[in-house]
């Protein structure tokens, strides 16, 4: 098939992503292409990968918009004329592993927890996020761990909270019932006093908030016996943050630094005031900034090295 063709196969399937790179491919540069899912996937991924490749070469990310649109792609690729080790695609686990949802391809690489979001809520990006965003320096080792003990605490609470809100999502998907999962908003549940996570009064029982989230998203409530057992599941697979939404707990991230920073003079006496803010980030916002932070995860390390760098090997070589 001659590239005019193949053009118009892509623009005929409405596959805006398979087009860009078909626009930009180019076997002559030295270059590697992704395929990712949505906006932020760039600013998360770039710099992981770039860190792995040779200085020489750089890294062309596609934006597909969903996770079926990045696999409509890898089921429309010529692997006859693309290489395959040099063209990858990444996506988020999300709740396949519940869903009987597998990903078959050594060029697709899945996140090993729900999503990219869940790699930045850590201890160590909070620090980072405290001092470089917030204006928070000179933490002596007693307040660090102060405010370590606070963060996983808060993390901890925010977990369990929301375990039966996955739960509850968990079967809405399993039952294809379509719901917007941005129309349920932490921020509803939860309050903040002295950098110390709460649950708001009016959402303390776990049916309170089931009920409020299924009334968000107009679907039915499950039973309590449903989301128990589906609850059971999760803690069952290496614990329940690891399926947490993670545009939730983004959320919690940016919003748990905030409480923090404002709260210092009462955490840390040393403090009189509030230290002054940098930068003004957001949930939506952030991972634009912290991505950068994130140690690379072995997996997408082991990935890596099988595919884009194998691939500029054998290119290096044949030449």
């Amino acid at each position: 098939m001659d590239m005019l063709k193949i053009h118009a196969a892509a623009l005929e399937g409405s596959i805006t992503a398979y087009h860009e790179f078909l626009q930009y491919y180019d076997c002559s540069k030295k270059r590697v292409y992704g395929f990712v899912e949505g906006k932020d996937d760039p600013s998360f991924y770039r710099g992981l990968i770039e860190s792995n490749l040779p200085d020489d070469w750089e890294v062309k990310l596609i934006i597909s918009g969903r996770k079926d649109k990045v696999f409509e792609v890898f089921d429309k690729m010529d692997w006859s004329r693309f290489p395959k080790k040099g063209v990858c695609f990444f996506v988020d686990r999300d709740l396949s592993e519940f869903l009987g949802e597998s990903y078959s391809g050594e060029n697709i690489y899945v996140t090993d927890n729900y999503s990219i979001e869940n790699e930045v809520v850590n201890f160590f990006i909070m620090q980072r996020y405290l001092e470089e965003i917030l204006g928070v320096i000179g933490l002596n080792p007693t307040e660090i761990n102060v405010i370590r003990l606070l963060f996983e605490s808060n993390l901890k609470e925010f977990s369990e909270a929301m375990a039966p809100i996955m739960a509850q999502i968990l079967l809405w998907r399993r039952s294809t019932v379509k719901v917007s999962l941005n129309n349920i908003e932490p921020k509803e549940f939860f309050i903040f006093k002295e950098g110390r996570i709460e649950l708001n009064p009016s959402f303390l029982s776990a049916g309170n908030r089931l009920r409020h989230a299924a009334s968000r998203v107009a679907a039915m409530q499950a039973t309590d016996d449903e989301i128990a057992d589906a609850e059971v599941e999760f803690r069952e697979k290496e614990g329940i943050r690891k399926y947490i939404r993670g545009k939730y707990l983004m959320w919690f991230f940016v919003q748990c630094a905030k409480e923090i920073h404002e709260a210092l003079p009462s955490l840390c006496p040393r403090y009189s005031v509030v230290p002054q803010a940098r930068l003004g980030l957001g949930a939506r916002n952030a991972m634009i900034v912290i991505a950068s932070w994130v140690r690379c995860p072995t997996s997408l390390k082991v990935f890596l090295e099988h595919n884009f760098v194998a691939f500029i090997k054998e290119v290096t070589i044949a030449a």
